[in-house]
């Protein structure tokens, strides 16, 4: 005699707890739930909130590296107007350094080879602190359209009064 076993599935409604039942036997009193197979629920596409909710998280991934990118960006400019900062600060010291420029103080003056004008530099004279030396300091600054600088480089060098060879050569020659 061949004996037959049945499959249900059964919830606890206290517990909650879901169980398969193999024995009609000795089988507790709870509500069945008729399980559905995936040829029951075979689905063609999407439902419109996963859809939503997809777009939802893509456009705040998108939103996210974007704005990421935008930072970089900004980050990437303001490090080339220093860097480009920095080379005209020093070229225009060692033109002043080896008298191509004349060690006096001036204000915003624009650079000769600066296409869009932004670029200005300013230098300040001063006593260096001993008789006979000066305190240079050059300043370069990037004014887009005139305004607020967003980029500048200051360098301050220390070097001996021009003015003092040029007395020394003259009394050399005096005498």
């Amino acid at each position: 005699m061949r004996r037959s076993f049945s499959r249900t599935m059964w919830v606890d409604s206290q517990v909650g707890v879901i169980g398969l039942q193999t024995s009609r036997e000795n089988r507790p009193k709870q509500r069945e739930v008729v399980a559905s197979t995936a040829e029951d629920q075979s689905r063609n596409g999407l439902s419109l909130l996963e859809v939503i909710i997809s777009v939802a998280i893509f456009l705040g991934a998108l939103t996210a590296v974007m704005e990421g990118l935008a930072t970089g960006q900004r980050s990437e400019l303001s490090a080339r107007l220093q860097s480009e900062a920095v080379l005209r600060c020093e070229a225009k010291m060692g033109e002043i350094i080896c008298g191509a420029t004349e060690a006096a103080s001036t204000q915003n003056n624009p650079f000769d080879d600066d296409d869009t004008g932004n670029w200005e530099w300013s230098v300040q004279v001063g006593e260096g602190g001993a008789a006979g030396l000066l305190e240079i300091t050059v300043l370069v600054e990037h004014k887009p359209g005139g305004d607020e600088p967003n980029a500048g480089f200051s360098l301050v060098r220390f070097m001996r009064d021009p003015q003092l060879f040029l007395d020394a050569a003259l009394q050399g020659g005096e005498q």
